[in-house]
């Protein structure tokens, strides 16, 4: 389960003053506004994807760990957290028209999945 915005909110600071960065020197950094980035750090706003991503690599803490923490996971989780890593990874690097195309296909696709798994259920 994702923990909550404020959680993930503590993390991003967390990890910023473990890195020793500034809340300026971050926004700097990212690229946003000062303002947008204490929104994001206090839990008033929750990050991008982009976003967490690139804070993430900043601060050369796992993606995963901002939004799941250091809880105990299983096997299954850990491997699907890394694949969901990796996938979010080459999706941060595809042009803005490529992401809604695979958003849309993919929304579709799971979309279909549930409601055939639905269906087959009832016979």
């Amino acid at each position: 389960m994702i923990d909550s915005k404020s959680q993930v909110a503590q993390r991003i600071k967390e990890a910023r003053e473990w890195k020793r960065i500034t809340q300026v020197n971050m926004a700097k950094l990212l690229e946003v506004a000062r303002q947008t980035y204490l929104d994001i750090e206090t839990g008033k706003t929750e990050p991008r994807i982009r976003i967490l991503s690139e804070i993430a690599e900043i601060t050369e803490r796992p993606l995963v760990w901002f939004v799941y923490g250091d809880r105990g996971v299983t096997l299954h989780d850990v491997q699907y957290k890394q694949d969901v890593n990796r996938l979010l990874e080459y999706f941060s690097k595809l042009p803005h028209e490529a992401r809604i195309a695979i958003l849309n296909q993919s929304v579709n696709m799971a979309s279909f999945l549930v409601n055939y798994s639905k269906y087959a259920q009832r016979s």
